[in-house]
């Protein structure tokens, strides 16, 4: 699942906005916001795309980012 806030924070933190991001990787704005609102996912070359613009370069910071599955047990209540 896509961790839009680390991706938004990098985005600034790179000094790119949605506009500029997606005219670098090849896709339309309209389809980058789609993609950010999580109407539908992102595929592996646009992944590789937004690393390379970002410098995502980490695999950590890859996973964060576009893989890792919010965690269960902070929803879950204890008795």
């Amino acid at each position: 699942m896509l961790n839009v806030n680390l991706l938004k924070g990098r985005m600034i933190e790179k000094g790119y906005s949605q506009r500029r991001l997606a005219q670098k990787i090849g896709i339309s704005e309209n389809t980058l916001s789609s993609r950010m609102c999580l109407h539908t996912p992102f595929n592996t070359d646009e992944i590789e795309n937004i690393c390379d613009a970002l410098e995502i370069v980490k695999s950590e910071d890859k996973i964060n980012i576009f893989l890792l599955l919010p965690s269960h047990n902070r929803d879950e209540k204890t008795a």
